[in-house]
């Protein structure tokens, strides 16, 4: 018995999707189209994902919002970067240049199939870089929604580092007040080298990010950065930073440096952008620092929302419903 995919269907009574294709320099990437069922879109948006992840996101968290903005009228495209998912190349080649290529190409795609001639872009981690990076080359470019972005190529900043530190202490300080681990412990289920993992091996791996991330030291649109140091100082965006911008100003003393800001100045005053953190992200609180005081000394139209109890990938259907809403409101401007 033969079984033929579909490639186009219909997923609810306000939503259909189509499977997609575009090459870029001679490969394949692969791709999901997301409309309103009624034909008619108000906006466009085109989802980047992780470094490591696919276009579907973790736990299939892009495809869950990609619906949630169709039935909303907002068609979207989230495709597969090369190397990764359905889409060819190899992944052990790609860097921040070959995604942010794809990201055009994908672009020119998306605002063909849709006529939608200024879309919006929603970004997952190193995907919220990439746009970033890529915006000298996205003029049509409507806004931004970055989820849970972090500074570029900071992999290696000491303050952030010691703040994931002090988070899982302070995790793993609440579990051994259970009898219940200690328990798992004289059972043998408990792991310590595991244990020691998270909580330390950050420190003895500082300068892997940089490597995966296109070593060389070069943004999405292949121009030379200068090596990451620390989140800068002070005063950010949220309740949730303090101990970090401590951190993060110790260190730049002591470096004379901080995190790499030169990309960013591919943001514009015209450009708005939505960005969300969760409070459980130990990472989240430096990123906000480093976003933050960028966003507010140089006066753009951008804000950050936090959501309360949230981790890195929004894992809770409550929270990714909150993130929805929130876009969509913004995107109406």
């Amino acid at each position: 018995m033969t079984t033929t995919l579909q490639a186009e269907m219909q997923i609810s009574p306000e939503v259909r999707e189509r499977a997609v294709s575009f090459t870029v320099n001679g490969e394949t990437l692969r791709g999901i189209l997301c409309l309103p069922a009624t034909g008619k879109s108000r906006a466009g948006l085109i989802f980047a994902h992780g470094w490591s992840g696919n276009r579907h996101g973790p736990a299939g968290m892009l495809c869950t919002l990609a619906r949630c903005f169709a039935a909303s009228g907002v068609a979207s495209l989230r495709f597969d970067f090369r190397g990764r998912g359905e889409s060819g190349g190899d992944g052990l080649n790609a860097t921040l240049t070959t995604m942010a290529d794809d990201l055009v190409a994908a672009t020119t795609f998306f605002c063909e199939q849709t006529q939608v001639a200024r879309p919006w872009y929603l970004g997952l981690c190193s995907g919220g870089n990439v746009t970033i990076g890529t915006l000298k080359r996205l003029p049509q470019a409507q806004g931004l929604i970055l989820l849970s972005v972090y500074p570029f190529s900071d992999g290696d900043a000491f303050g952030r580092d010691v703040h994931r530190t002090l988070h899982y202490l302070k995790v793993y300080w609440h579990k051994a007040c259970r009898a219940e681990t200690w328990r798992r412990l004289f059972q043998g289920d408990v792991h310590l080298k595991q244990v020691a993992n998270v909580l330390f091996g950050h420190l003895f791996k500082r300068g892997a990010n940089k490597r995966k991330e296109g070593e060389g030291g070069k943004d999405a649109n292949g121009t030379a950065s200068k090596d990451a140091g620390d989140a800068a100082a002070a005063s950010g965006a949220s309740r949730v930073k303090g101990q970090v911008a401590k951190a993060a100003a110790a260190e730049s003393r002591l470096q004379g440096k901080e995190a790499p800001k030169t990309h960013l100045t591919k943001l514009r005053a015209d450009l708005p952008g939505l960005m969300f953190y969760g409070t459980a992200d130990p990472d989240a609180p430096a990123a906000m620092t480093y976003f933050g005081d960028y966003i507010r000394e140089n006066k753009l139209p951008m804000r950050i929302e936090v959501l309360e109890g949230a981790n890195h990938n929004f894992s809770s259907q409550a929270w990714l419903d909150s993130i929805a809403r929130q876009s969509l409101e913004f995107m109406k401007g």
